[in-house]
């Protein structure tokens, strides 16, 4: 039997890998017919020896091998490849890769079957909040449905951190309120500059003033706020630019060329659109000047942001009315 693990979601997929040890484990009494490969180091040879073994004194081993597609060499992964019709029976051999490796690859092709591959996707929305509260329950707590809302706003789809937040909540109190959470939880700065950004994209000059306020009362640094925005807008460049070249990229492939996170890739593209290349650069080129007035005394910080995120709202509402005067014209 072959299983391919896979996605994004590193949380969701250790615990599959855990518990499948756990189970395999107590059938075994034992690890005697446990292997453990890491993908980036282990020899086709090693790889064969270990598949090919039988298991002692049970009917079934297991060879889990991490991060192969993504770390092993080409000329280990294309003799595997071949060798995986050769599996015996008597074991069940999984291949466990953190992210998503490359959908073209006849590796990939032939492990991705249904009933044998698994993706683990980063949550969100409704199965995000369906995780947690599970999470919680399955904790011996309880979490009220604004105090959900607002523990995804602050930590996003980083299901790690998510884990460890609830543990620390509920050892607080076991009934999750807004109030402990904003008491205990610092927000994750990226996921909560995302959605600046958004608010900014979105032409909404209030609620992106509004959402800068909100990150400057939890005591987030102006400096660092603006260093974060001017991250994201360079992300944001270098998306577009690679886009607008090859429109038919997969959030993977992009993640492989700019050598960002694939979340960071999922929601820095997500604005790409709402942009014209030109127009980046001239947005980037007017942050790097605010940033010279900051560090040359010129200018607070704070101010700093108010005037760019003011300008940048006014000005895209202006070109857009000056688009649909012009059309009117013609």
């Amino acid at each position: 039997m072959i299983l391919f693990f896979y996605g994004e979601d590193t949380y969701r997929l250790k615990q599959k890998i855990r518990a499948l040890k756990e189970k395999f484990i107590s059938a075994s009494l034992g690890d005697t017919n446990l292997a453990i490969l890491d993908g980036k180091t282990a020899t086709f040879e090693e790889i064969v020896r270990q598949v090919l073994a039988m298991p002692f004194l049970a009917k079934k081993r297991l060879v889990i091998i991490e991060n192969f597609l993504k770390n092993a060499p080409k000329e280990t992964i294309d003799q595997t490849n071949l060798f995986l019709k050769k599996v015996p029976q008597t074991t069940v051999l999984v291949f466990s890769e953190e992210g998503v490796p490359d959908r073209r690859t006849s590796i990939f092709r032939k492990l991705n079957q249904p009933g044998q591959a698994q993706e683990f996707a980063l949550l969100e929305g409704e199965q995000l909040k369906r995780w947690i509260r599970k999470t919680v329950e399955d904790r011996q707590g309880v979490i009220e449905s604004e105090a959900l809302n607002i523990l995804i706003e602050y930590l996003g789809s980083d299901l790690w951190r998510t884990s460890n937040e609830i543990d620390k909540l509920l050892a607080y109190n076991r009934k999750i309120s807004r109030q402990n959470i904003e008491l205990l939880v610092k927000p994750e700065i990226e996921a909560n500059i995302f959605i600046l950004i958004e608010a900014i994209a979105a032409k909404n000059l209030s609620g992106a003033i509004c959402e800068l306020y909100r990150l400057l009362n939890t005591g987030q640094n102006e400096l660092y706020i603006w260093t974060m925005i001017i991250y994201q807008f360079r992300n944001l460049l270098i998306i577009k630019d690679i886009l607008d070249k090859s429109p038919r990229l997969s959030r993977f492939e992009l993640a492989k060329k700019t050598g960002l996170h694939p979340y960071v890739v999922q929601k820095t593209a997500s604005f790409a659109g709402k942009y014209e290349l030109s127009e980046l650069k001239a947005i980037y080129q007017k942050m790097l000047d605010f940033e010279i007035k900051i560090k040359t005394g010129k200018i607070e910080a704070r101010v700093a942001l108010e005037l760019f995120i003011f300008g940048l709202c006014r000005n895209v509402i202006q070109r857009n009315r000056t688009l649909v005067d012009n059309r009117r014209i013609g």
